[in-house]
């Protein structure tokens, strides 16, 4: 998943307002290093899980590695895979906003449906952390700020191949606020 020319730090000379990263594993000690200067000066990251940061979270409950500073939240290892043949139930819908949450006044269709997501260690902070959840309260969409800047993770792919959110006119609405 290469970037436009200059990579990650290419983009942020040309300081954008946000940046949009789909299921990157690790950064470079200096890329992130980069993200976080320019996310604690007021830049908004989104990132967006899959199956690369998936195997990132299974490395680092295996080593116990400190917590990534470019997530609002620590991942447990090991995907959720719900829905397919080793299924333990069926795909999950999305829980009303909260009226804490940026996405409230949104109405999540019944038809739009989690089938697979990473999941969040559980955490003092996470209520608190999570603007968007399903229906058994596993998180959606989390968030942190971070200095004067905000790192805000969906715990689903970018693309239709954990959830049918991206195709949906929610998922739009929910990238606007």
């Amino acid at each position: 998943a290469e970037m436009t020319e200059g990579g990650i730090e290419g983009q942020l000379l040309a300081n954008p307002d946000a940046i949009f990263l789909a299921d990157v594993g690790r950064l470079t000690e200096s890329e992130e290093t980069a993200l976080l200067e320019w996310i604690e000066g007021g830049g908004l990251l989104v990132r967006f899980a899959g199956p690369r940061m998936a195997r990132g979270a299974d490395l680092a409950a295996e080593a116990a590695a400190s917590d990534d500073p470019l997530l609002p939240v620590a991942l447990r290892g090991g995907g959720r895979a719900v829905g397919g043949a080793m299924a333990w139930g069926a795909p999950q819908a999305i829980r009303d906003f909260s009226a804490e949450s940026p996405f409230t006044g949104l109405t999540a269709p019944r038809e739009v449906v989690v089938n697979t997501q990473i999941l969040a260690r559980l955490g003092p902070d996470l209520a608190s952390r999570t603007w968007a959840a399903l229906e058994d309260g596993t998180p959606l969409v989390t968030a942190a700020e971070l200095g004067a800047g905000r790192v805000v993770l969906f715990h689903v792919t970018a693309n239709a191949e954990w959830s049918n959110l991206p195709l949906s006119g929610l998922f739009v609405q929910m990238l606007e606020r």
